[in-house]
């Protein structure tokens, strides 16, 4: 029984222990199941956050090279990358399902990552823009601090997950030991039941080897991981030796592990990097900071330079700290990118620095604004003039910096019509400053990126206050120039008149006298008389002609000539004269010379004779000749070469460069000897270059001279010539009988009246002679002529309104001729403008005087019209007085005539005034004012130009042209005023 109860107890405590081991080793199974399993996933959930980091960064890269080169193919696997980083997250999301915490960290990165793709996503939309775009919003430093975020997060994560794994194998190695406490303890327990315990532990050895031989796997399986992973992973003591290195280090290093393994981490940095690295972890390690992560470069084993990304992570054990286990990855392409990035943007802060320093040291004010016209760039020297900080310009619209609203609205229209029309605008305006009023010029134009997108406009302000003032001070010193210009014509107006007058005296008697029977010694006076008359006339002409270029009133004609028809001119001219001084005359003109030219053929004589007539005048003896050649030809055009050569007296090389100058001689000799004024060659120089030629001379004292002469001229034809010369008044030597015709003479000068009267009555025509142009009027309402002869200058009507009454008021067609000594620019068109049918100039030659008498009192003219049509101004009265007598009351009338006579003269002068200063105001009312006197006494156009006037001064518009049409309506009125008074006589008689 006992034996049995031993049996029993036994079998109970060999049963029980054999449950209680069997027990024991399923629990321990199941521990190193779960620790294998726990290995595992926590293996995944790293492998699975590594390559998040990995993509990320990738991506990162990227978008940082496609953001500086622009090169799409940095962004085309951006697709592929996002989705690769969100199936990792999808795996780790599904891996860590079960720890809260790591989910929520888990969202926090999605978050980040999802934050840094629409960031990215930015900066690849503004790259396409334009680069400073780009740029900009990566210096916004926003996509590091993401990218912090994001890794900081992701080392987190790792950190946790690590961890885990870390509390896996502990828990596993515990399971183990705890396994082999209880076969200790139950093999003493049950000494006696060796075979079953041995059984027991034998058993339970074979599954504790399993499960080392599972863990060893797994264990072999994170080393191959890690040995192929892209990123390279080792162990260092707390000393920074080396301990264990993965195989991929060569890749990196050109390093075996086993050439490493032992040696400190110093031998493969950089010398000048070494203190950094080695501070950076002698901080961790002091500070006992689990993770950091550090880039830097490394020496590669063939003498290059790699960058590297190292997460080292603190080893502790028992809570000191005992080595590094680190992770390392080749991040050389992303670091030199970002080197290139931080050159670049150090180099763009020092071009915008320079750009900068050179915009507030320019003297304008200068800014830049986007296209919704905020202010994005103002110099220092727009600051200082209009008082304002960066803070109250920069961002703000011009509405908000300009404070008055009439400036800023006409600011903000510029804008729009520069940014519409991408055309630059330039505008003034009156700014009222702290100083004072300021006028303020302003340029605007259009900004453009490279890729000619508009982005903007730029602006440049100069305070034009000075210029505006010396403007003003200029117009004034115009109107006075204009004044002195116009004095200076009347003048010379005046001169020409009264010496012309005279001269036409004496030169028309002296012929009168010519044609009577004469003694031999009275005809030498005579002779003597008509020499001298004409040298002082040519002297007269010379002055007026030098007076008309320098004035710019000598016009070049072009028009078809035979070069030989001016030659045999000058011929016949100059061979009598040299005959007289017994000298050779000759005319060499080359076979190559066109014949048919088009040009000015009397500018041409003109020349030729002066040079031509000094030749003859400074040679005693010897040749003087004309050589025609060409020095250029084309199709249509020619350079003819005039060279007119003398055996004279020559000119020293010393006065060369004078002979061209107004009033110069060779000498002083020279002028007693040979006299003359020394205009001749001075007009002769200005009308070549008025003809785009040039003349030039050589010349050695007693050895002759020689001038050269290039005038370019285009070709003609025969025909065309031809045609030109059937519209020339013929010559004719014969006499012709003008008995029976009548000419007004309108002359208020008793000498010329008798030289014009006795010309005539040669000729058999009756002639009538009359003071002024009124009583020429007053004379033609009555009684009828064939000719007119009207003088310009006269006192109370003179020829222009004369003739202007004759044609628009009195519409008589008879032909009119003026006369006068006149010298004006544009008079000969003013006459033919105002009715007149010829212009001749006093002291007038007999041909002249026949031709006028040929052509209006014989016909024959080959252009003249049978008939005198009726002159096309003949229609459009230059005045309306039709309203005034409408009052049928002659007293009436008169006042306000009177009236009239008073206020408007006046009122133009004043008017003048105000525009030259500029008064607008003042011109609109007055302007205003003056429209109302002229809408009774309408002088044609005048209140047209007036109600111009007044508008353009309202509106600030055409300011420019104001003096001038002011200048207009003086000259209209003055014209008009004798006329107007002559009608209102007339009708009240």
């Amino acid at each position: 029984m006992k034996a049995y109860r031993s049996i029993l107890f036994v079998i109970v405590i060999v049963i029980g222990g054999v449950a209680f081991f069997l027990g024991v080793a399923s629990k321990d199974r199941r521990r190193a199941q779960q620790a294998q399993q726990l290995l595992t996933h926590n293996n995944s959930v790293i492998n699975a956050l590594d390559t998040v980091q990995i993509l990320i960064t990738s991506k990162e890269s990227a978008v940082r090279g496609y953001t500086i080169t622009g090169d799409y193919i940095f962004i085309s696997h951006l697709p592929r990358y996002n989705k690769i980083i969100a199936a990792s997250i999808d795996s780790v999301r599904s891996l860590v399902a079960s720890n809260i915490d790591q989910i929520q960290r888990l969202h926090t990165i999605t978050r980040l990552i999802n934050e840094k793709d629409a960031f990215q996503q930015e900066i690849v939309q503004a790259r396409k823009v334009s680069i400073d775009s780009a740029m900009h919003l990566t210096a916004s430093l926003r996509g590091k601090k993401l990218m912090d975020q994001i890794s900081s997060s992701l080392a987190t994560m790792k950190a946790a997950q690590e961890l885990l794994l870390e509390d896996s194998i502990i828990r596993f190695r515990e399971s183990s030991r705890q396994a082999l406490r209880t076969s200790i303890i139950g093999a003493i327990a049950v000494l006696v039941f060796i075979g079953i315990l041995l059984y027991r532990l034998s058993r339970d050895i074979q599954l504790r080897r399993k499960a080392e031989e599972e863990l060893m796997q797994s264990e072999a399986k994170y080393r191959e991981f890690v040995e192929n992973a892209d990123v390279i992973t080792y162990t260092a003591d707390i000393q920074g030796n080396f301990t264990f290195i993965s195989k991929q280090v060569e890749t990196l290093t050109g390093y075996l592990p086993e050439e490493l393994l032992g040696k400190h981490f110093s031998v493969l940095i950089p010398p000048d990097h070494i203190p950094k690295v080695a501070a950076a972890y002698y901080e961790q390690f002091q500070a006992r900071i689990r993770e950091t992560t550090l880039t830097f470069p490394i020496i590669y084993k063939n003498n290059g330079i790699r960058w590297v990304e190292q997460n080292a992570i603190l080893l502790e054990r028992d809570g000191r700290a005992v080595g590094f286990q680190c992770v390392v990855k080749d991040v050389t392409e992303q670091e030199l990118v970002r080197q290139k990035l931080e050159k670049i943007e150090a180099e763009q802060k020092e071009y915008q620095y320079r750009i900068q320093a050179i915009l507030d040291n320019a003297p304008l004010m200068i800014y830049v604004k986007d296209l919704e016209g905020r202010y994005l760039v103002a110099n220092r020297q727009c600051r200082e003039v209009f008082g304002l900080a960066d803070e109250d310009i920069i961002g703000k619209t011009v509405y908000q910096v300009q404070s008055n609203r009439q400036s800023a609205e006409r600011y903000d229209t510029a804008d729009k019509e520069v940014l519409q029309n991408r055309k630059s605008v330039e505008l003034e305006d009156v700014l009222q400053l702290a100083d004072g009023e300021h006028h303020m010029l302003t340029i605007k134009f259009p900004l453009y990126d490279k890729d000619n997108n508009l982005i903007g406009l730029s602006g440049f302000m100069k305070d034009i206050t000075e210029s505006v003032k010396a403007r003003q001070e200029m117009i004034a010193a115009r109107q006075k120039a204009e004044s002195a210009e116009t004095l200076q014509e009347q003048f010379l107006a005046n001169m020409s008149h009264e010496i012309r007058t005279p001269m036409n005296g004496i030169l028309g008697m002296t012929n009168l006298l010519m044609q009577t029977p004469l003694r031999e010694q009275q005809r030498e006076y005579v002779h003597i008389i008509k020499q001298s008359s004409d040298n002082l006339l040519v002297l007269i002409n010379d002055i007026l002609d030098l007076s008309k270029i320098k004035a710019g009133k000598i016009s070049i004609e072009k028009i078809p000539f035979d070069l030989k028809e001016v030659l045999q001119t000058i011929n016949a001219t100059f061979r009598m004269k040299a005959a007289e001084k017994q000298l050779t005359f000759s005319t060499l003109l080359h076979p190559g010379v066109p014949i048919y030219l088009l040009g000015d053929p009397h500018r041409l004589s003109q020349i030729l004779n002066n040079l031509l007539s000094n030749a003859i005048k400074f040679t005693e003896q010897g040749y003087v000749s004309l050589e025609i050649n060409v020095r250029e030809r084309q199709d249509k055009a020619a350079i003819i070469n005039f060279q007119v050569s003398d055996s004279g007296i020559g000119i020293d090389s010393k006065q060369l460069d004078l002979i061209f100058e107004s009033f110069s001689q060779a000498s002083s000799d020279t002028t007693r000897r040979f006299g003359g004024t020394g205009l001749g060659l001075a007009i002769t120089k200005r009308l070549a270059e008025l003809q785009k030629g040039s003349i030039d001379v050589a010349s050695k004292p007693g050895a002759g001279t020689t001038f050269t002469i290039l005038l370019p001229f285009a070709i003609s034809t025969k025909e065309e010539v031809a045609r030109g010369n059937t519209q020339a008044i013929p010559q004719r030597s014969e006499l012709d009988n003008y008995s029976g015709h009548h000419v007004l003479i309108v002359e208020d000068n008793d000498v010329n009246q008798r030289v014009l009267k006795y010309n005539l009555e040669q000729y058999h025509i009756d002639t009538t002679v009359v003071e002024n142009g009124r009583d020429a009027v007053r004379w033609l309402e009555k009684n009828k002529t064939d000719l007119v002869m009207m003088d310009l200058h006269m006192p109370v009507m003179d020829g222009f309104q004369a003739t202007d009454y004759i044609r628009r008021q009195l519409k008589l067609n008879v032909p009119i001729v003026v006369l006068t000594a006149s010298v004006l620019r544009n008079e000969r068109s003013r006459c033919l403008q105002i009715g007149a049918n010829d212009y001749v100039a006093k002291p007038f030659a007999p041909e002249e005087l026949r031709r006028c008498l040929d052509r209006f009192l014989l016909r024959k003219d080959a252009n003249a019209p049978q008939t005198f049509m009726k002159s096309p101004v003949a229609d459009n009265p230059v005045f309306d007085i039709s309203m005034l007598m409408q009052l049928n009351n002659d007293k009436a009338i008169r006042e306000i005539h009177t009236v009239f006579e008073n206020t408007v003269p006046a009122g133009l002068d004043e008017l003048k005034q105000l525009a030259i200063k500029e008064d607008w105001k003042g011109v609109v009312e007055l302007a205003h004012k003056l429209k109302s006197s002229l809408g009774i006494i309408q002088v044609k156009d005048l209140h047209e130009i007036m109600t111009t006037i007044e508008t353009s001064a309202r509106n600030q518009q055409g300011l420019k042209e104001i003096v001038p049409m002011i200048n207009e309506c003086i000259a209209a009125y003055y014209h008009v005023a004798p006329m107007i008074k002559m009608e209102i006589d007339r009708a009240l008689i």
